[in-house]
């Protein structure tokens, strides 16, 4: 009777234990994963402005190439090429980004993945040593 009392009681840890781990594992996956989601969120803020600016250039090339009258050639050249030079910025930022979110999210879905699963083996481990504790019920007899 004793015996089923101590091992009632290492149960009682072990879930004890296992609500601790329940209770920090955000700090190890959930929370970092959502701070650099934020912090990409706050990234794509910039995104309207670049296009705000790539869209007022476009403009002003239009606004150029259909003025009435005549034209100087050296001018509409450098209308055509600071359009050029922030036409290929912007397309550059935008590029960039891309390369670099598609390996911060690589990064960041492995390291979550990788915390969740030693999270859950911790636990499993936990559970396993609690099971251990009770006798196969073959040698009760």
């Amino acid at each position: 009777s004793s015996g089923i009392n101590a091992e009632y009681g290492g149960t009682g840890r072990c879930y004890q234990e296992i609500s601790e781990v329940y209770e920090n594992q955000p700090r190890f996956d959930a929370h970092i994963l959502s701070e650099s989601v934020r912090e990409y969120q706050g990234m794509l803020g910039s995104v309207p402005d670049m296009l705000h600016v790539h869209k007022g250039a476009a403009q002003k090339v239009k606004d150029y190439t259909q003025r009435e009258g005549e034209k100087d050639a050296e001018e509409e050249a450098n209308v055509l090429q600071r359009y050029s030079t922030i036409s290929a910025a912007v397309m550059s930022e935008i590029n960039h980004f891309h390369t670099d979110r598609n390996k911060d999210f690589n990064v960041m879905m492995r390291s979550f993945l990788e915390n969740q699963i030693s999270f859950h083996k911790t636990i499993l481990q936990k559970l396993e040593h609690s099971l251990s504790q009770y006798p196969d019920p073959s040698c009760l007899e």
